[in-house]
């Protein structure tokens, strides 16, 4: 007698019908092995329902349209060959490197502001003076439109490419910055020139820009009151001195 119930899958046996009795189509002993031979229904293609099972992509149909599952095939990662860059690659690098470190100092030059011009001196008053002295010219205030200069009358040399002991002096209570510059009386040539003195700064000695042959020149020195603040020019003063060269 035929046993009713529900079979193992595995086994490729059908489930039992819902009153108990075989599957339509199924007979004892019918089939090979004793098994039932079911019929396909027909279906579209690529999907079929039997017996509540639907099949999907990646499956496949077993013996009596019990459906099982195909792994799908795993890939092999293959290697990525690398790329050779060439010199157009380092040469586009090298030009954008290029190109930030130039906007950066653009940057800093427009935060900044103007530069200021290069200046010239040492920080103090005059060697020689007193403490006396000292402290009268850090006392003394230069009236508002007044420019107070200072230069040795006479400069000895001991030859045209020697320091000679100009004694240039921008005093502290001056309102101004200073240039100077010397240009002798017979030609007119610029035989000397300073940077920007700072107020509270003065040139000892220096070297003159011309190399003189030995003589005595009668010069003028222009001395050039700059604003704090611009550097711009906004007045002059000038004293007559004398330059003598020795050998």
């Amino acid at each position: 007698m035929a046993q009713h119930g529900q079979h193992n899958m595995d086994q490729g046996y059908p489930h039992s019908s819902a009153n108990g009795c075989p599957p339509h189509g199924w007979a004892p002993g019918g089939g090979e092995g004793g098994r039932a031979a079911f019929p396909q229904p027909s279906a579209p293609p690529g999907a079929g329902v039997y017996q509540g099972y639907q099949h999907q992509p990646g499956f496949s149909q077993a013996p009596y349209g019990y459906p099982y599952y195909q792994a799908p095939a795993t890939s092999v990662p293959q290697p990525m060959p690398k790329k050779r860059r060439g010199a157009g690659f380092w040469v586009a690098i090298a030009i954008a490197v290029l190109a930030v470190l130039l906007a950066g100092v653009l940057a800093f030059q427009v935060l900044s502001g103007p530069g200021k011009g290069a200046r010239s001196g040492q920080m103090g008053q005059l060697d020689g003076k007193t403490a006396e002295e000292i402290q009268a010219e850090l006392d003394r205030v230069v009236e508002e439109g007044m420019f107070n200069i200072s230069i040795a009358a006479i400069v000895e040399f001991a030859d045209g490419t020697s320091p000679g002991d100009l004694r240039i002096e921008n005093v502290p209570g001056n309102p101004y910055l200073m240039k100077v510059d010397i240009q002798r009386q017979d030609n007119g040539e610029r035989i000397y020139e300073t940077d920007i003195i700072e107020q509270n700064h003065h040139i000892q000695s220096d070297v003159l820009d011309a190399d003189l042959d030995p003589g005595t020149y009668e010069c003028i020195a222009r001395f050039h009151a700059l604003d704090p603040d611009t550097e711009e020019e906004v007045g002059q003063a000038a004293a007559a001195m004398t330059i003598k060269v020795l050998g």
